[in-house]
């Protein structure tokens, strides 16, 4: 069992009407309530974790409606690790997506993604994901 407190700011800024700028920033202090994880940690033990992301958008660009996405971060990390070594490496996450309106009631968003340094390892393989996202409205 593990308790925390979170923290967290973000922030959105419109540069213009069809250009947006946000992010957001996470900070969470953990610690173990119990012996656990194979004994790795012990009642007490504390971490520190770390995550943030960006985000640029440009609103209806190419059609009323649309909007295209690119977003960038480091997903949760934990550092400062009572009892245990902290990653030396630091995953990144970068993904673009275009949500495109069909009709009134179709959106179609084509996206990519791409995890560097996968589990926070520099020996793990580049993930790169693809996908098409239908989305109806009734």
């Amino acid at each position: 069992a593990t308790s925390a407190n979170r923290f967290g700011a973000q922030a959105s800024l419109r540069l213009t009407s069809q250009i947006h700028l946000g992010g957001w920033f996470g900070y969470i202090d953990a610690e173990a309530e119990d012996d656990g994880n194979g004994g790795l940690t012990e009642e007490g033990d504390n971490a520190d974790i770390f995550t943030w992301a960006a985000n640029l958008s440009f609103i209806d660009l190419g059609k009323e409606g649309a909007v295209l996405s690119f977003d960038g971060g480091v997903p949760p990390k934990a550092t400062d690790i009572d009892g245990a070594d902290e990653d030396d490496d630091t995953s990144y996450l970068i993904e673009a997506q275009y949500k495109f309106p069909i009709s009134k009631n179709i959106l179609i968003t084509p996206g990519a993604y791409v995890i560097f340094n996968p589990n926070h390892d520099d020996d793990n393989d580049t993930i790169w994901v693809g996908a098409i996202r239908t989305t109806f409205r009734f």
